[in-house]
Parts: structure tokens; C-alpha cells; sequence
């Protein structure tokens, strides 16, 4: 009797051998489209004192296709952070993007933030402001070239609040409306000292963002040569390299760094473009508004009214909007039960260009 085996006795073992590298192929395909570090984890690298610094792990070269969320947050002298917080937790969490939440400074909040494979807890010092809180998460690791296109929160904003008609997933909202000329998306635009997008919520692609993390000499010598009137025109504050790639020790520094990027990029050659509906009313907004304005987010300074969340899907909730407002349309949405998740659907990678 011959030692060898029959081929047909082969076909079983052939087969199972087949099946498990299918099976492994699907696991390792879901598992590139998530984050590739750990829950709970901190960033490597230049850190303000008091940061943790565990190691992120990372050995996928994928570029994902899927936007990464950064929200940044510190408990203040009311609750209305955490409030918001807590809102976006319930109604703006979805599995079609990769979170990150940045937590600055002693908080408990991580306990609310749930424990999922696309989310991720960053605890840190409460120093740099938001800015340079996002601009040294994005850059641990360099963490930002993972991804296509970003969105960069705070924790002054409730939302998202949408209207019960739309289907519309948020993140889209924001991201739909980048281009190869707009790079910089947001709620509100600003007039004062200069127009620029606000940045309580900012949406931006990998153009976008290496522009503002690294701007080319190039487009520094242009905006050098033509710079933004000075913050403090009475007593002018130092130059700083416009930006969010510091760390900002001092709140005019973070307003500086913030009222920057909207200039940065249009002198890049980009557009900008905002939610708010009196932008798309004019031909040339930034030309024609007003440094007198002010802020429009203020209860009625919105051209003689207040912003409505629908139109922003963010409300901003720390400018003396008048509490009944903020709290019915809370109330309304947390009614309603409404969740992301419903809505925020996998990107298709035939769909997206960048």
C-alpha cells in the first residue's frame, strides 16, 4: 500500500485551509478601517508636562477613508462643557468615523465616553488651548496622515441638532462641502479683527490640514507679506507664525493662532465656506462684512436675530443664548432619541476624491 495520500483525501484539509485564510483576510480588512491604537491610550512626543505619553500602535500604512473626529475637552467653571459633552455623546457618535477625545486637565469625563473600537481617550495637561491640543494629537505619531479628511471640535458647541425631516448624517454635512478650492469648513464666520472662520467646529481634508500644521515658505513669505492687522492694535502683540502648530500659552496667542487659519489658506489659494445662511447671501461675504459686527453667535446679534441650530446644526452655548432656548431644543432632541448612528453610514471609497 502506498505512504501517499489520495488526492482525494486532500480536498477536506485544502479546503479548511481556504476558508481560514478568507476568514482572515475579512478580519484584517475591518480591522484597517479602525483606529490603529488603542482605547484609552496618549500620544507620544512633545507633551506638556503632566501628559501621558503611552505608545500609540501602528504598523498599517492604509490610508483610512474614514474622517477622523477630534473633540476637545476640559471641564470649566460651570457644567455646560460637560453638558455638551454629553449630548454629542448621545446623538453625534457614529461607527462611520474614528473619534478622539481629548480630554485637558483633571476631568471624570472619561467615564462617559464609551468604550468602542473607533473611539479613542486622550488625557492630557489643560495647556495650548484647543488649537495646540489638536495640532499635538494630530502630529503624535503622525497620527494625521492616516486619514483623508478631519473634523476639529470643542466642547463650547451642542449638537448635532438637526430638524426630524433630514436623513443627512452631520459629519457629511461638513465634509460635503470641501472641495479641490474649499479647504476650511465651520458653523459661523467672524468679522472682527478680519474675517475668519470660527473654529468651533472645523472641517478640513489632508490639504488642508498639512497647511495649517506645515505651511510651505511659499505661502508663509506671502502671508508675511501682507499680514492681518494686529489683535491688539493699542498695544500690538508680538508677530506669531500663523497656524495651529504650537502650543499656546497665553488665550491671545490661541485667538491668534485661530483667527489665522482662514487667512493662511485663502492665501494658500483656497476658499473657506460656513454654515450660517447670511454668508451664502452676499456675493463676497468676507469683503463686504463688518469688523463693527462682532460676533453674530451673541443672542440676537445675528443681524437682529439669534443663529438657529438647524441652520448651523451646532448651537454655541456659552454666549448668553437665552437659557429656554438651549434647553428645549435639548430637550427636544434627547426626546426624540435621535442617533447618529442611524444616519452615519461607511464611506464608499468609489464615492470620495479627494
Amino acid at each position: 500500500m502506498s505512504s501517499m495520500m489520495a488526492p482525494n483525501s486532500r480536498l477536506p484539509w485544502l479546503g479548511a485551509i481556504t476558508a481560514l485564510f478568507v476568514v482572515w483576510s475579512l478580519y484584517a480588512t475591518m480591522s484597517s478601517s479602525r483606529l490603529k491604537y488603542p482605547v484609552s491610550s496618549a500620544v507620544k512626543g512633545d507633551s506638556p508636562k503632566g501628559s501621558s505619553t503611552s505608545p500609540i500602535v501602528d504598523t498599517v500604512e492604509v490610508v483610512s477613508d474614514r474622517p477622523l473626529i477630534q473633540y476637545a475637552y476640559a471641564d470649566g467653571k460651570t457644567d455646560n462643557a460637560r453638558k455638551n459633552l454629553e449630548f454629542f455623546l448621545a446623538h453625534g457618535l457614529h461607527g462611520a468615523a474614528d473619534f478622539v477625545f481629548i480630554l485637558n486637565g483633571e476631568t471624570t469625563a472619561k467615564s462617559l465616553i464609551p468604550n468602542e473600537p473607533n473611539i479613542r481617550i486622550v488625557q492630557r495637561a489643560n495647556d495650548c488651548y484647543d488649537m495646540g491640543a489638536h495640532a499635538e494629537v494630530l502630529q503624535a505619531d503622525d497620527n494625521y496622515k492616516r486619514y483623508k479628511r478631519f473634523i476639529l471640535m470643542n466642547a463650547s458647541v451642542r449638537g448635532p441638532m438637526l430638524p426630524h425631516w433630514t436623513r443627512e448624517c452631520w459629519t457629511d454635512m461638513f465634509l460635503g462641502r470641501l472641495t479641490e478650492k474649499v479647504k476650511l469648513v465651520g458653523l459661523t464666520a467672524n468679522c472682527k479683527p478680519f474675517f475668519h472662520v470660527q473654529s468651533m467646529v472645523l472641517a478640513t481634508d489632508i490639504i488642508g490640514i498639512e497647511t495649517l500644521l506645515h505651511p510651505s515658505q511659499e505661502v508663509l513669505d506671502i502671508y508675511e507679506a501682507d499680514p492681518p492687522p494686529n489683535l491688539r492694535p493699542s498695544d500690538p502683540l508680538p508677530w506669531q507664525s500663523p497656524g495651529i502648530n504650537g502650543c499656546f500659552h497665553t488665550w491671545e496667542s490661541a485667538v491668534n493662532a485661530e483667527v489665522s487659519t482662514t487667512r493662511l489658506l485663502q492665501k494658500a489659494g483656497f476658499k473657506v465656506d460656513v454654515m450660517m445662511s447670511a454668508f451664502h447671501s452676499m456675493n463676497d461675504y468676507p469683503a463686504e462684512c463688518e469688523p463693527e459686527s462682532g460676533d453674530l453667535l451673541w443672542e440676537n446679534e445675528y443681524y437682529g436675530i439669534s443663529v438657529h441650530p438647524f441652520e448651523t446644526v451646532f448651537m454655541k452655548a456659552n454666549r448668553d443664548i437665552t437659557p429656554l432656548t438651549v434647553d428645549r431644543h435639548t430637550e427636544w432632541i434627547n426626546k426624540n432619541k435621535y442617533s447618529s448612528y442611524d444616519y452615519c453610514k461607511e464611506p464608499s471609497r468609489a464615492n470620495y476624491k479627494l
